[in-house]
C-alpha cells in the first residue's frame, strides 16, 4: 500500500502545478530608459529632447493657446502658435502713439490674434535699428548695441517667421534683389541654441516682452512680470515650458513699453497686459492667420 499511496501523492502535486512553470524564473522587464539631452553647437538648431516633455507627433501642428506659467518666481504669459499657420507681421507708425496708443487698438484695428509691443526706439521716436512692413523699409541697420543683436524676419516667398543674428541679415541684405517681407531688429539675445546667453545684465527687473522660437515650426510671442534679463535667460534655458523647447529666445523693448494683447479668438484668451504707467511705443508684432 505504501508504494500506491506515495504515487497518488505525486499525482495529485502534479496536477496543481501551472503548465508554464518553469524551475527558472525570467528577469523583470527593463524599466524604460529616460529620455537623453543631445549636445548642441550654435550652428544645430534641431530641439532638444527634454525629459518628461511629449514633442509632437510628427505631421502634427502645435495649437494655437495662451499659456500661463512662473519662470524665476515671476508671471509669464505666452501665446504660442504654429508657424506653418499662423504668422507675425510688423505695424509701424510714424511717431511713438501717432495712430496706436495700446496693443489693444492695433488689435482690434487690425483684426489680429494677438499683438505685442515691437523694438526700440530712440528719444526722437525713430526706430533703433531696421524694420520691414509689407516689404517696406525704415530705419538703418543697428550694428553697435546688443538691443539689436537679433532680426526677426519673414521671407516674401514664406509666411514662416525666423530669427537670426545681424550679422546674418546683414549678409542676405547684400544679396542681389534680397527684401524681406517683414523684419523688426531687437535685442539683446537671451537663449541662442538652447542654452543661456553669457553676460547678460542682472540689475533692472523690469517686465518683458519677448520672442521664443524651437528652431522650426514652434513659436511665440510672451510677457513677464518684473525680472532681469540673466535671470529670465537662466530660467527659459531651463526648459520650464510645457511642450515648448526654447532654442532661441530674443528680448522686445520692455518696461513702461511692455504691452501685449491677446483676443478672444486664442484659447486661453482673452488678455490685456497693459501697466498704468506704460507709455506708448513706435511698433507693434501683430499675430495673424497666415
Amino acid at each position: 500500500m505504501r508504494p500506491l499511496f506515495y504515487s497518488l501523492i505525486l499525482s495529485t502535486l502534479a496536477s496543481c502545478t501551472p503548465n508554464n512553470s518553469s524551475t527558472t524564473r525570467e528577469p523583470p522587464p527593463k524599466p524604460a530608459t529616460p529620455p537623453t539631452r543631445v549636445e548642441q553647437h550654435p550652428g544645430n538648431t534641431k530641439p532638444l529632447p527634454v525629459e518628461g516633455q511629449a514633442p509632437v507627433a510628427a505631421g502634427e501642428k502645435n495649437p494655437l493657446n495662451l499659456q500661463k506659467a512662473t519662470v524665476a518666481g515671476v508671471a509669464l504669459n505666452i501665446v504660442s502658435f504654429d508657424t506653418r499657420d499662423y504668422s507675425l507681421k510688423v505695424v509701424d507708425q510714424a511717431s511713438p502713439g501717432s495712430t496706436f496708443e495700446t496693443a489693444a487698438q492695433v488689435t482690434k484695428a487690425k483684426g489680429a490674434l494677438a499683438t505685442i509691443n515691437g523694438g526700440f526706439f530712440t528719444p526722437e521716436g525713430t526706430p533703433l535699428g531696421m524694420l520691414y512692413q509689407n516689404g517696406k523699409r525704415t530705419g538703418t541697420l543697428n550694428t553697435a548695441s546688443s538691443l539689436g543683436s537679433g532680426v526677426l524676419y519673414i521671407d516674401k516667398k514664406s509666411p514662416e517667421p525666423s530669427i537670426i543674428r545681424r550679422e546674418l541679415f546683414r549678409k542676405r541684405l547684400e544679396m542681389p534683389d534680397y527684401s524681406p517681407q517683414e523684419a523688426l531688429q531687437t535685442g539683446p539675445y537671451l537663449v541662442e541654441a538652447g542654452k543661456a546667453v553669457s553676460g547678460l545684465s542682472n540689475k533692472e527687473a523690469r517686465n518683458r516682452s519677448i520672442l521664443l522660437w524651437d528652431g522650426e515650426h514652434h513659436f511665440a510671442i510672451a510677457q513677464t512680470g518684473p525680472i532681469t534679463l540673466r535671470n529670465l535667460a537662466g530660467a527659459l534655458a531651463k526648459q520650464p515650458l510645457t511642450g515648448f523647447q526654447v532654442q532661441i529666445a530674443l528680448n522686445l523693448d520692455g518696461g513702461r513699453s511692455a504691452d501685449l494683447n491677446v483676443s478672444s479668438k486664442v484659447s486661453g484668451g482673452p488678455l490685456n497686459l497693459r501697466g498704468w504707467i506704460n507709455k506708448p511705443v513706435r511698433n507693434y508684432l501683430i499675430l495673424t492667420k497666415s
